[in-house]
């Protein structure tokens, strides 16, 4: 990977944990990925969540953390961009890739609809 390509913050929403009413937590997890203008994308594997959880008299508490977590995305992001700008390569070690953008013209070429639809009749 090289320089064509540009990294950003995006996030994901998970179950951080139960409620003390037994109903799901939902909170989000920042990351940074790297795009290239055909729509091909890596993303790192550290991620920030949004909430810490701690237990206090057998019960989950869950404090928000969300803007130190996109801080220090946002942070990385802008490291991985001056390392990209510089011509340094990323360590695969900390990288995957996930399916291109949504219209793109790698989305196009991996064919990645019909992958999917695949998998689902695979699936059940």
């Amino acid at each position: 990977m090289n320089a064509t390509y540009t990294a950003f913050v995006g996030y994901d929403f998970y179950e951080a944990g139960k409620s003390c009413d037994g109903s799901p937590y939902i909170a989000s997890k920042f990351y940074v990925m790297v795009e290239n203008e055909a729509g091909r994308r890596f993303r790192h594997t550290a991620s920030f969540p949004s909430v810490q959880v701690k237990e206090w008299e057998g019960e989950n508490i869950f404090v928000n953390i969300g803007e130190e977590s996109k801080d220090i995305a946002d942070g990385l992001a802008k490291k991985v961009n001056a390392a990209l700008q510089a011509g340094k390569q990323l360590d695969q070690n900390y990288w995957f890739e996930i399916d291109p953008a949504y219209g793109s013209d790698e989305y196009i070429a991996q064919d990645t609809e019909a992958h999917r639809l695949f998998a689902e009749k695979q699936e059940g």
